[in-house]
């Protein structure tokens, strides 16, 4: 009797099911030991902490690991493993090893499990759950003999919390010729997962004039306080909530005395939008307006910006996303699809035209809190989506 793609996906899905929850107890260790190695990003002994960890675990998979350290190292090190299958795909999965927290809270604040079953701790959520699922999720391809990728590529970066400055290069050469991307960041507190981000660009202007005694002899002086007043009004305006276009100068400043017409101004300003050509041309007309001041005897110019473009939702993007939602079906639960305004390195791998989705890790909120918590009894469920995903992956043309 001949079997369907659709049973045979739900017993694979039901193998992958079975094997990730005796394996629970194994998870909830390996989160308890990577919550209590403290990893800010810009603590870059913590981070290689966490890379040391990782290195072994991945070593024990027998994956071919190459460690990346940062030159000027200021930040952490970044790991890139890979693993021949049978097949001929390319699936890239990566997760961050940093966090928002601050040295000494891991010790203030160990991994704990509360009365509703949540895991709770600093970057249980964000990203430590999402490393350790990638990681049991390929213990389990192994285990069952599921490895009909061509190469199965895992990607930890030190610094995504704070834009990815040295993590964003690897990952970039890591997932050059990629069949598909999966993020590791955990599903939305609903369970969504992701298929789509804004793209952002972080900008500060800096605003030129002259200054003079306001006391005196003001109309001798050349307000930048004005001109960044100005400014401010203009860019604010640029937002579009129906494009999705939001536009914020979050940190405005001018002058240092009260009896002096300022000389300098600063904006710092934060540009989203959901597709590129919209935030390039919100960039161009604040390009535009920036070397046009309308304060007589002030001038301004963009003295940085950082640019990460959109994820944007792509029919092959969509068609994993759908595959993925199907899978979930069979394990017993309906994930949605969502469109956020937050960033992940996700939206660096989209943009380059890889079909990629995102929010793969189990399920959790409060990110970037000490109220951060992850639901443990997700964790079998989305461990077996993953190793599933993965599977089909390298199996069925039809999925990308």
């Amino acid at each position: 009797m001949n079997t369907s793609a659709p049973e045979l996906s739900a017993a694979l899905a039901a193998r992958f099911a079975e094997s990730a929850l005796a394996a629970q107890p194994d998870y909830e260790r390996d989160l308890a030991e990577l919550v209590g190695i403290d990893s800010g990003s810009t603590d870059a002994a913590g981070v290689k902490r966490v890379a040391d960890w990782v290195e072994a675990r991945l070593a024990r998979l027998e994956f071919r690991v190459v460690r990346h350290s940062d030159p000027t190292g200021v930040w952490g090190d970044a790991l890139v493993a890979t693993r021949r299958g049978t097949g001929t795909k390319r699936i890239v999965l990566f997760a961050h090893m940093d966090t928002v927290f601050e040295i000494g809270d891991a010790a203030a604040r160990p991994f704990r499990v509360d009365e509703r079953g949540h895991g709770r701790g600093p970057g249980v959520t964000d990203d430590k759950a999402g490393v350790v699922a990638s990681l049991h999720a390929a213990e389990h391809l192994i285990a069952l003999g599921e490895e009909s990728y061509g190469e199965l590529v895992l990607v930890y970066t030190p610094d995504e919390e704070i834009g990815s400055p040295f993590g964003a290069g690897v990952l970039r050469v890591a997932s050059e010729g990629a069949d598909a991307a999966l993020c590791m960041e955990c599903a939305r507190e609903n369970g969504d997962l992701v298929v789509a981000r804004k793209g952002v660009a972080d900008l500060e202007v800096v605003v030129r004039g002259k200054a003079a005694h306001s006391g005196i002899e003001p109309e001798r002086g050349a307000h930048a306080g004005v001109e960044a007043a100005h400014l401010t009004l203009f860019l604010q305006g640029l937002a579009d909530p129906q494009a999705g276009v939001t536009v914020n100068v979050g940190v405005l400043r001018a002058g240092d005395r009260l009896n002096i017409v300022p000389d300098h101004a600063s904006l710092h300003v934060e540009v989203r939008a959901t597709v590129a050509a919209d935030l390039d041309a919100t960039l161009a007309q604040i390009r535009a307006r920036v070397a046009a001041t309308q304060t007589s005897g002030t001038s301004a110019e963009i003295v940085s910006i950082d640019h990460c473009p959109p994820m944007e939702a792509s029919a092959a993007g969509l068609a994993l996303a759908e595959r993925a939602v199907a899978i979930a079906g069979t394990l017993g639960f309906a994930p949605g699809l969502a469109r956020t305004g937050g960033v992940s390195d996700a939206n660096r791998i989209a943009a380059r035209g890889v079909p990629t989705l995102d929010g793969l890790g189990p399920v959790g909120g409060g990110d970037h809190s000490e109220s951060e918590w992850l639901d443990l009894s997700s964790v079998p469920q989305r461990v077996a989506l993953l190793a599933t995903l993965i599977a089909e992956i390298g199996s069925n043309p039809e999925i990308v």
